[in-house]
């Protein structure tokens, strides 16, 4: 298992992971991959990275859920409950084919780690699976 942490300065942020990604693989040739983020308040999908989409995604992230405040997850102490909320809609894991070498992601596929708490440091773990 390999992992690698990201340091995150805004507290909605998209952040294209894909090259630290494929460094935690190593030497598989062809496989699979699961990459896994340790936390509950930041999420990492496959999407387009593309300025205007990630601006998109802090817009969604910042008003999705602002019709259903307050929470009551840590009203007082560390009100982030709308980014547990959104984590888990999103999810903290990934599984993608390795061919060659190389993650087999689509052409305007990235991977991106939603930050939806930060500024943070952010872990994640990948674990490879070589096929015969």
């Amino acid at each position: 298992m390999s992992q690698t942490t990201i340091a995150t300065d805004h507290k909605t942020q998209v952040i294209d992971v894909t090259a630290q990604c494929l460094s935690l693989i190593g030497n598989v040739k062809n496989g699979i991959a699961v990459f896994h983020l340790t936390h509950t308040t930041a999420a990492l999908i496959l999407c387009e990275h593309d300025a205007e989409l990630r601006e998109d995604f802090v817009k969604v992230a910042d008003r999705w859920l602002r019709d259903l405040r307050p929470f009551r997850h840590a009203q007082h102490t560390n009100p982030n409950a709308e980014a547990h909320i959104l984590s888990a809609f999103a999810g903290a894991s990934l599984t993608i084919p390795i061919v060659n070498g190389a993650l087999a992601l689509g052409v305007w596929q990235n991977i991106l780690l939603l930050e939806m708490d930060g500024p943070r440091q952010r872990t994640i773990t990948c674990m490879t699976v070589e096929s015969a």
